[in-house]
Parts: structure tokens; sequence; C-alpha cells
């Protein structure tokens, strides 16, 4: 039933009108794909509300209640509440060290949980990130939609390596996979794949697999700089 769903959301997805796409936050606020952050940030001044929850077995729903805005040019902050059993507040931070050029990929570093809810430690991590649109067209032999490469390093929450692909399918709909080796420090890895929809230009619908299991749905919202 998860992945008829999914699957359902990605024909509508694709029968819709475009609009032009932009970055949204992850489950955990900041900036990102599912779980993954991706090296943007937050325009300066503007609010960036939203809402993820997992769908787990039975009774083991997990929410997500998440803001974020951008204190400066590379510099974006976040935080939100997860719901679940507990309560537990969480605080998140990025700043982006260099941009990408033609050469070398950006370069970014960040904390997800500062607070330390998640894990015992703050996942503290550094995230390169580059456009791999000419390297999938050297591959295909043939014109690729834009697609773009992440891969970090991290402790604590992002004990380990992580890994993300970002596929531009049309100026409306993204998707996205991930793999993370030990989030939340455990030693079961994620292996995550979903989609990222541009309702509007501010609006943006959420939907994957975590681990190809458990059904996410998200929404956020790009709130008008003040």
């Amino acid at each position: 039933m998860k992945r008829l769903f999914f699957a359902a959301l990605v024909a509508v997805a694709v029968l819709s009108v475009i609009v032009p796409a932009a970055a949204a936050p992850n489950i955990y606020g900041t900036s990102g794909l599912i779980e993954v952050p991706d090296d943007l940030i937050f325009p300066v001044g503007a609010w960036v509300p939203a809402f993820h929850t997992i769908q787990g077995d039975g009774d083991s729903d997990t929410n997500f209640f998440t803001i974020g805005t951008g204190i400066l040019p590379n510099l974006s902050i976040s935080g939100g509440i997860v719901d679940n059993d507990d309560s537990e507040v969480f605080i998140n931070a990025k700043y982006r060290v260099s941009p990408e050029t033609a050469d070398r990929p950006s370069i970014t570093i960040g904390v997800v949980d500062a607070t330390s809810e998640f894990d015992d430690d703050p996942g503290l991590y550094i995230l390169f990130a580059k456009n791999l649109t000419a390297a999938a067209e050297e591959i295909a032999g043939g014109e690729s939609k834009p697609l773009r490469g992440y891969l970090g390093f991290g402790s604590g929450f992002f004990d380990g390596v992580f890994v993300g692909l970002e596929w531009v399918l049309t100026p409306k709909l993204t998707g996205m996979v991930e793999y993370l080796s030990a989030p939340y420090g455990d030693d079961d890895s994620h292996f995550n794949g979903g989609i990222r929809y541009a309702l509007t230009n501010e609006l943006r619908l959420d939907a994957a697999l975590i681990d190809f299991d458990d059904l996410m749905l998200g929404i956020s919202y790009n709130v008008v700089r003040f």
C-alpha cells in the first residue's frame, strides 16, 4: 500500500502544471534531500516552516515540526520538535565555506541536532556537492536532466559517510536517492528514495520511503521575506 501511494503521487506530479523548483528543508529542518543535507542556504530574512511525518508500523508514527531561516548569505539556522514517544527539541546550523566552481565542488559544514537529542554527540558534518550533469551525459552518451551529487562525512547523528543524488526531472519535480551509513549513530544504514514536488513557487510537497520501508510525507512553505 505504501509503495502504491508513492507511485500515485509520482504520477500526479508528472501530470501537473510545471512551476520552478527550489530548495526545501529535509525532515530535520535544514535544507536538503530526505535526511541528507545539501549545500544550499535559506535566503536571508525568509522563514521556512515545515512538517514531515514518518508512517511506521502501528502507532509508531514520528512527526517533525521545523522552521529555518537565513542569517547571512552563507549561513542558515533551523530547528524544531520531533514528536514520537517523547517530544525533543533540536537545533541545526549550516555554513557554506566555498561555492561550487567548474573545477571543484562546494564545501559546506554544519551540525544537525546540536543539542544531542538523537545521539550522545552533535551531528557535525562536512559536505561536498557538485553538478554531475556533464558526467552523466558522458556516461549515457546523450542529454541528461540536471543531476547533483552530495558526499558527506560526519560524527554523532551522521556517524560515518552519507551520499545523495538529486535529479531534476522537470522544473517542478525532483527525484532523490540517498544513503547514510549510520544515522542516529546506529549500526543500521538507511537507503532512502523519494520525490519533491513544487506545488507553487513557495510550497513544496515531499514523499519518500525511509530505507525503502516506512512512508515519509512532508510539506514546507517559503514565507515571503520581511
